[in-house]
């Protein structure tokens, strides 16, 4: 646990540098109850992916790393920039994902000769705590994250732009960055029960069926992501976990230029997550649309957070 205090109000973050692989790609019992964890808690949850990723046949995500509520940590050896050269995934972190075809990992952190404490180590179990501790940095100067693991997951995963080489499964949405995760951000979400969607979809002057934001975004950013995040009862995917698509709601997101265009999306049908990237070429105001692709889990509340990172490679 971290826990750090800011004008009273706590900052909680769960980090766990353990798991298991025994399951295979297997949805456990333990996936579902962290799950659950973080739904009913609102606390966010940070787990090392594994160190099986240079065993053939045994590449496995641990257990609850594999869960669609709790963010996977990949990890990646960053001490070779001092040389120049790139940092690079440790051939050793986790990346096949499991049954329930949810990617994992979401993101990566420096893992490799991590000092602390008087011991050097390797592993996801280093990489892990970085994340979490960097969570926590960012509850403790964005305060209207606290309580909003979906908003604090899309917002590290829009910020997670460092270029790690490597194969791009073992990566995620790439490593993390402080400097682009904390700064030229535009943050929103959306909460309520399973039937308020409709009245959500209206608020914005249109029952199109998106929910619509828009945000000016200068021409001068190299370059933009957007990450949505939502959560899942952990309940639900257990018990449908060998359904073809076992999370219980799914959403889709578009992207339109000032003009209206169309630039593209994200449509993934069984992360708990989108992104997708983009360079503005013009100033203006961008569309982000946002559609309930599917909703099998009529219990599911809303719980949809967004996150609009424009940054300088």
């Amino acid at each position: 646990w971290f826990g750090v205090e800011v004008l009273d109000v706590p900052i909680l973050v769960v980090n766990r540098s353990n798991g298991t692989a025994a399951d295979g790609t297997d949805y456990t019992t333990l996936d579902r109850d962290w799950d659950n964890f973080i739904y009913l808690n609102q606390i966010p949850v940070f787990n090392a992916a594994g160190n099986e990723g240079d065993v053939p046949g045994s590449e496995f995500i641990v257990s609850p790393a594999k869960g669609l509520n709790v963010v996977a940590v990949g990890a990646y050896d960053d001490n070779a920039t001092v040389t120049g050269a790139d940092d690079t995934i440790a051939a050793f972190s986790s990346f096949v994902d499991p049954e329930t075809g949810n990617e994992k990992p979401e993101i990566s952190a420096p893992g490799v000769t991590v000092t602390a404490g008087g011991f050097t180590m390797s592993g996801t179990s280093m990489a892990s705590p970085h994340a979490a501790a960097f969570a926590a940095d960012i509850m403790s100067q964005s305060t209207f994250v606290h309580s909003k693991p979906y908003l604090l997951n899309a917002k590290m995963i829009a910020g997670a732009t460092d270029i790690i080489a490597g194969d791009p499964d073992a990566i995620g949405a790439g490593g993390i960055d402080f400097k682009s995760t904390h700064y030229n951000g535009w943050n929103f979400w959306v909460t309520g029960n399973n039937s308020d969607f409709p009245s959500l979809d209206a608020a914005d002057g249109s029952s199109d069926g998106y929910i619509e934001r828009e945000v000016y975004i200068p021409s001068s950013y190299d370059a933009v992501r957007i990450a949505m995040s939502w959560e899942s009862r952990g309940t639900y995917v257990y018990d449908h976990r060998a359904d073809a698509h076992p999370i219980g709601m799914d959403y889709d997101l578009r992207v339109y230029n000032p003009s209206g265009a169309y630039l593209g999306g994200s449509y993934s049908w069984d992360d708990g997550w989108e992104d997708f990237d983009f360079e503005p070429t013009v100033s203006g105001y961008y569309t982000f649309k946002i559609n309930r692709y599917a909703n099998r889990d009529s219990s599911n509340k809303i719980r949809l957070g967004v996150a609009v990172n424009a940054y300088d490679y």
